[in-house]
């Protein structure tokens, strides 16, 4: 439950745009509860827009060793990919997204960009 509520209120700090805040209260989140894919998910998303791309991969992998099928890890993970310039990791994170939902759209178009 303590978890969640760091969840949420880094939810809120994310929606204001206080991407430091939302990272500090996600990293509470992860602390609290380290097995959670959608902690690590929503620091990655977190770390993306402070353009801290290594360090969001190792998020984004890290939510999707704890839930493969968890389709927002995959796309995270496959957009860092591609700042960082590996476009063949990247696609294959998004085929994966495909495989877990083919009517994905944003993986459609991220597939044909990488």
């Amino acid at each position: 439950r303590e978890a969640e509520s760091f969840k949420e209120q880094g939810n809120a700090y994310y929606a204001k745009k206080d991407y430091n805040e939302a990272y500090n209260y996600y990293t509470k989140a992860i602390d609290t509860c380290p097995n959670n894919a959608s902690y690590y998910g929503n620091r990655a998303a977190t770390l993306m827009m402070l353009g801290r791309f290594r360090e969001a991969l190792g998020d984004a992998q890290q939510s999707v060793r704890l839930d493969d099928s968890f389709v927002r890890g995959h796309l995270r993970e496959g957009k860092c990919h591609l700042s960082l310039g590996n476009a063949m990791a990247a696609s294959r994170c998004f085929q994966r997204v495909l495989e877990l939902d083919h009517k994905n759209t944003q993986a459609q178009q991220e597939v044909r960009a990488a």
